[in-house]
């Protein structure tokens, strides 16, 4: 992890870079355009490789803005909220008025990023420590188990006990190193007892989803672009600085970039459709704008959507009604929406902006909630901003991370939202 201002700076510009590539335009028949086809294509490439996230906010903000600025006790929905402070490597966990109730830490023998968190019936917390481990302590912090897994993102619990849990896998593919996405398994000792790979169920990805930022389709379009069909000779100088980009191996690139896994609930929808019947997966592939539903008991993937309609996707939930909940962070339009999907008609039934667009805009980090009133919790990550909204967008609830770094202000991965009835006893 880079650190300082010069490193902020850095992964600033990378995340630019990335902005700007995401969704390269299409290729322009025409010899002409030869070499501006093999220029697109080796971004999209570098698109895929993996880039550390930012901790801070890009910009300077108001050192006042801090805590809870906006509560509607008639309106909100009325909780506790927990997410991880990655200052202090701790898990906290917040009433309405901005006021921590509980932490949970964890002596590390260096800084951690902790990524994200889940807090069991008991008050136990299952905690990832990102790209390093995954613990789970109880409610006074004391260890109950951990297991050493290349871990981030996401923790689902099962009603078994067991938790699924969100990691990765380097593999060589087509002489690239490449990182690909896994659901690991853990029991309630923290034992790992099954996994989902997707380099194992590549070929039925690849007849399954749209493939237009595959890396096998990037790749072979290179492939094309360096080699003139009627000679066999190179075509360009570029031509070969695209073989380059090819061969070097300490690049890692990350296909999928897996970030989100929740278990459908039953549903209408579900009852109609057994793609969508309660116990499938629910997964997000960001960096290839893709949702997908995988069968809870072969991994089998039985729907996607997204490619076209999404950029670099978060948190996608389903909802009482059988819709689908997305958070939509809009990389390359620059600005944020949180849209419900209704998988069948595959149509949006609702969705919100900001108001400009712009005002709401998280580009690489972001979650929904929808609570039991109707009302949905958004976390505008990169911004260390949260706030709750009614089914009509008016903002209810509105809370900013006070955790600082200098003047930038400290982002969030998630916050979730818990029932009072869960969080009382407790306390």
């Amino acid at each position: 992890m880079y650190r300082g201002r010069s490193a902020k700076i850095i992964a600033v510009v990378l995340a630019s870079f990335i902005c700007a590539t995401l969704l390269a335009p299409g290729l322009v028949a025409g010899d002409d355009d030869k070499d501006d086809r093999a220029k697109i294509l080796q971004d999209r490439l570098r698109v895929l490789r993996s880039v550390p996230y930012t901790m801070v906010t890009e910009e300077e903000v108001a050192p006042e803005k801090v805590g809870v600025v906006l509560h509607s006790r008639a309106k909100a929905y009325q909780g506790y909220n927990i997410y991880c402070d990655r200052l202090t490597s701790s898990v906290v966990l917040m009433d309405m008025e901005g006021n921590a109730v509980h932490t949970w830490t964890y002596p590390d023998d260096k800084p951690r990023h902790w990524d994200h968190a889940i807090m069991l019936p008991g008050g136990d917390v299952v905690v990832i420590r990102k790209f390093y481990d995954v613990l789970r302590l109880d409610w006074d912090s004391n260890l109950i188990w951990r297991s050493e897994i290349d871990s981030h993102h996401e923790l689902t619990p099962l009603p078994d006990r067991s938790v699924l849990v969100a990691a990765r896998e380097l593999h060589t593919h087509r002489r690239l190193r490449v990182r690909f996405p896994a659901i690991v398994r853990l029991d309630e000792t923290g034992r790992e007892i099954g996994r989902w790979s997707a380099y194992d169920h590549l070929d039925e990805i690849k007849r399954t989803f749209d493939q237009r930022s595959f890396i096998d389709a990037i790749l072979d379009s290179l492939l094309a672009e360096r080699i003139d069909p009627e000679t066999w000779e190179p075509l360009t100088a570029l031509a070969e600085s695209a073989k380059a980009e090819i061969d070097a191996w300490p690049l890692r690139y990350d296909q999928f970039h897996l970030n989100t896994i929740s278990i459908i609930p039953e549903t209408p929808v579900g009852r109609a459709d057994r793609r969508f019947e309660t116990g499938n997966m629910l997964i997000c592939f960001r960096n290839i704008n893709q949702i997908a539903v995988l069968a809870g008991d072969t991994g089998e993937v039985l729907w996607v959507w997204g490619e076209g309609d999404l950029e670099w996707p978060h948190h996608p939930t389903v909802v009482e009604s059988g819709n689908i909940l997305i958070f939509d962070n809009g990389t390359r339009r620059k600005y944020s929406r949180v849209i419900e999907l209704n998988p069948l008609t595959e149509e949006i039934e609702w969705e919100y902006l900001g108001e400009p667009p712009g005002s709401f805009f998280t580009p690489a980090k972001g979650s929904s909630q929808r609570l039991p009133n109707g009302n949905t919790l958004i976390c505008e990550g990169d911004g260390g901003r949260c706030f709750e909204i009614t089914r009509d967008g008016e903002i209810v609830w509105e809370w900013y991370n006070p955790a600082f770094r200098g003047n930038y202000r400290v982002q969030i991965y998630r916050m979730i939202r818990i029932d009072p009835e869960i969080v009382e006893p407790l306390l």
